[in-house]
């Protein structure tokens, strides 16, 4: 649980945090900030492709606890290099770094949880795990994104701020691998320990396994849930900053207005995702999966109707979105979590990330292209679209499956 608190509190972090960076630190031009982020995330996203199956695969082989302490301290390295970065080529090197240690993490994550659990209760497991997923977007926008504000008001100037906010992160990314290596279960788990297929077999397990049309559907749902959660992480916080001129406030303000918003979709989905995890384990997981889809589409397309995140009266959209990116989430991992055989499933959860790191990449490219030529909430509208054709997939496995006779 606490993995789940600030494993996925670094991860939405440095999308959230990055902004500050752009506008405080290196003063990029407004009209290109749209473009740079994307730029970076899709940096992220490709050594993500490259190395997280490759960690998956590592996972089956020597257990889960020695990656999930070597990305945790990646991403501390990351955080500490990214406020003295002076130049966008020098931002992208740190980001690069940041990103094996994400690679590694998103791979862990969903493979612990489900190692953790057993079926009857698998919605459950992730659901709670939600509240702490939560807990940990609260505690980077309510608590370490104040930060510079903090310490402007008592004198700083807002660079120095912004670099103690960076290196608050990176000293927990420290204090949470020593947690890791007394708190986590060290080996494999009994049926791994036991079946350990050849690494052969475990390099292709992933690909194979979407022959299961059910577990096509949690790597397709992986795609636009993890796209949901870099668009809200990188356009919300650059939509707020982008609209505090016109508000007549600073960009340290600006940044604790994006982490009040942040904060509150953090508590929404804090509360949502147990109620919807207790659903999904007394309903068909594909049943699940298509309501999932289907308020994640509302939620994001609502956007569109939105005019500035800084208007308290468009909060409740901004609940709406919470709602459906948090059912993504937990309706992928847990169906594929239901299908994956204990002794790959480090492979195919880890193949399902990698889908995941598409959709960022995917998402971050077309929607800081978006966000620049068109508005600030084309990416949210290009995502929702996404999340429909989904929701219309999974009504149709779902009529297909009723069909079938069930032994």
């Amino acid at each position: 649980m606490y993995a789940s608190f600030v494993c996925i509190a670094m991860l939405a972090g440095m999308n959230f945090l990055q902004p500050y960076i752009l506008t405080e630190h290196l003063h990029i031009p407004q009209n290109e900030r749209g473009a740079l982020t994307g730029i970076l995330a899709v940096w992220t996203e490709v050594i993500a492709i490259i190395l997280i199956v490759p960690f998956g695969v590592l996972s089956d082989r020597i257990g889960r606890r020695p990656l999930i302490i070597f990305g945790i301290l990646v991403c501390g390295l990351g955080y500490g290099l990214f406020p003295l970065a002076e130049t966008t080529t020098q931002l992208t090197i740190y980001r690069i770094v940041f990103a094996v240690g994400a690679a590694s993490l998103s791979a862990q994550l969903p493979t612990v949880g489900n190692d953790y659990t057993q079926e009857r209760s698998r919605g459950r497991l992730f659901g709670f795990s939600g509240i702490m997923n939560g807990l940990g977007v609260i505690f980077m926008s309510a608590g370490l994104a104040q930060i510079p504000s903090a310490m402007v008001d008592r004198g700083m100037d807002p660079v120095g701020g912004g670099t103690v906010m960076f290196f608050a992160a990176s000293f927990l990314c420290l204090l949470s691998a020593f947690w890791f290596r007394f708190g986590l279960r060290g080996g494999n788990t009994p049926e791994i320990t036991a079946e350990r297929p050849p690494l052969s077999v475990l390099l292709v397990a992933g690909l194979k396994a979407a022959s299961n049309p059910k577990i096509s559907l949690a790597y397709a749902a992986a795609f636009a849930g993890r796209s949901d959660n870099a668009i809200k992480g990188l356009f919300v916080s650059l939509w707020v900053l982008q609209m505090a001129p016109e508000a007549g406030i600073t960009g340290a303000a600006a940044m604790g207005k994006a982490g009040q918003l942040m904060g509150i979709m953090g508590l929404v989905t804090l509360l949502w995702m147990p109620v919807f995890g207790f659903l999904l384990d007394r309903i068909s997981r594909v049943t699940g999966m298509a309501l999932a889809m289907l308020l994640a589409g509302l939620g994001y397309t609502s956007m569109g109707v939105i005019d500035s995140p800084l208007n308290m009266a468009n909060v409740p959209f901004f609940v709406l979105l919470a709602i459906g990116q948090g059912s993504a989430i937990v309706a992928s991992v847990t169906l594929v979590g239901q299908e994956a055989p204990a002794s790959q499933r480090g492979s195919i959860v880890s193949t399902s990330a990698m889908f995941g790191a598409v959709g960022i990449l995917v998402a971050s490219l077309l929607g800081g292209w978006l966000f620049d030529s068109i508005g600030p909430s084309a990416p949210f509208v290009m995502t929702g679209l996404f999340q429909f054709v989904l929701f219309a997939l999974a009504v149709a496995l779902r009529l297909m499956e009723s069909k079938q006779p069930n032994p």
